[in-house]
Order: structure tokens, then C-alpha cells, then sequence
């Protein structure tokens, strides 16, 4: 009895030891939601007549990410994420016809947070972040319908604030802004004999995440 009884103990001890490790492990695991308002400004230039459009678009875009860091301590962080921005589209006016541009994005993105305290369970964030960005747009007209990527780089900062439900969970709300710069491309000018040129494009809005510490 005395052996199994000091079994017992030993392997709750054991996974108590671990379980501790994991905690104090650094590594964390998250979720995030965004809604951002986003702004491309870009040309479109007719490659026979030399004429140029404005073609910028704007729209409001959800955006949706999956992150994985380390903390270092309790304020510093680096992580990986992945962003995936839903479909936004907007319209392009000539003087002849409407073109609609329609714009869906990837990010890969490394990032690094400063999360000094404030109150109890409570931290501040002021973050940056940059990496690469693949975007699908789409030009459509009435008669015309043709899509391309584009490869950019992307960065941005945010800053807000963290609150931690446990000594394992924590929410993270607040704002960040960014910039993505896009390389130019002749978009199919054979076919439709125009280009549309150097995008650049703007993201701001409002995000909420969710972390958890091993």
C-alpha cells in the first residue's frame, strides 16, 4: 500500500513538475479578427493612347489570422502569423467604361510586441511587424474578366492592450495601420491594352485576438 500510495505521489509531482515547465515555457499560440477600412491607389495607363486613370479603390475588408511566438519575458514577444483578408472590390471609372477591381490577400508576417504592465492582468501592446504579401486582383468589365497576382511587402504597427483571464489565457484588442507596396505588372496589356500600375495599398481598422501560454 505504502509503495502505491508514494507512486501515486511521485507521478503527481511529476506532472505538476511539467505541467509548471509548459507554463513557463514562453511559447504561446493565437487567433485574431480584424475589420479595416483599406485604400489602393494605383494608375491604370492605356498603353496606345498614352492617356492615364485614376485607379484607386477603397473598401472595408475582415481579416482573419493565426499566430505562433515566443515570449521572452513578460514584456517581450516575437511571433509568426499568417493573415488571410477577405474579398473587397470597388469601381474604376473611365470615360467609357466601369472597371471592377476586386482584391484578396495573404500575409506572412513576423512580428515583435512590447507589453509592459499597467494594472493587474493587464498589459499594454505597441507592436510592429512586417513580411510578404500575395494579392489576387481581379479587373472586370462588362465584357472582360481578368485576374493576376501580385507580390508585395507589407508593415505596419499596432498598439492597444491585453488582459489576462488566466496565468495560460489572454485577449488582446486594439488598432494597427499598415502599408503594403506592390510590384508594378503589365496586367495582360496585349489583351485589353492598358496596365494597371504600381499599387499601393493602405489597411486601418480595429483587431481582436486571443493568445495561449504554454
Amino acid at each position: 500500500m505504502d509503495k502505491k500510495l508514494l507512486s501515486i505521489v511521485a507521478g503527481v509531482c511529476l506532472f505538476a513538475n511539467i505541467a509548471l515547465a509548459d507554463e513557463k515555457s514562453g511559447f504561446f499560440i493565437g487567433a485574431d479578427a480584424a475589420w479595416m477600412h483599406s485604400n489602393v491607389k494605383g494608375d491604370l495607363k492605356h498603353n496606345l493612347t498614352g492617356m492615364t486613370f485614376n485607379g484607386d479603390v477603397s473598401g472595408n475588408i475582415p481579416n482573419f489570422g493565426l499566430r505562433a511566438g515566443y515570449r521572452f519575458n513578460e514584456s517581450h514577444r516575437i511571433y509568426a502569423a499568417y493573415n488571410y483578408s477577405d474579398e473587397f472590390n470597388d469601381l474604376i471609372k473611365t470615360p467609357r467604361i466601369q472597371i471592377e477591381g476586386d482584391f484578396t490577400t495573404h500575409k506572412f508576417l513576423l512580428g515583435y510586441d512590447f507589453t509592459p504592465k499597467l494594472f493587474t492582468n493587464t498589459r499594454a501592446v505597441l507592436g510592429v511587424y512586417s513580411g510578404y504579401a500575395k494579392t489576387n486582383i481581379d479587373l472586370k468589365t462588362s465584357f472582360l474578366s481578368l485576374s493576376q497576382d501580385f507580390d508585395g511587402f507589407v508593415y505596419g504597427a499596432k498598439w492597444g492592450a491585453l488582459y489576462e483571464l488566466t496565468p495560460c489565457n489572454e485577449i488582446e484588442f486594439g488598432v494597427k495601420a499598415e502599408q503594403i507596396r506592390y510590384n508594378s505588372r503589365n496586367f495582360y496589356q496585349s489583351r485589353i491594352g492598358s496596365n494597371f500600375y504600381d499599387p499601393k495599398q493602405t489597411n486601418y481598422g480595429v483587431y481582436l485576438g486571443y493568445a495561449y501560454k504554454f
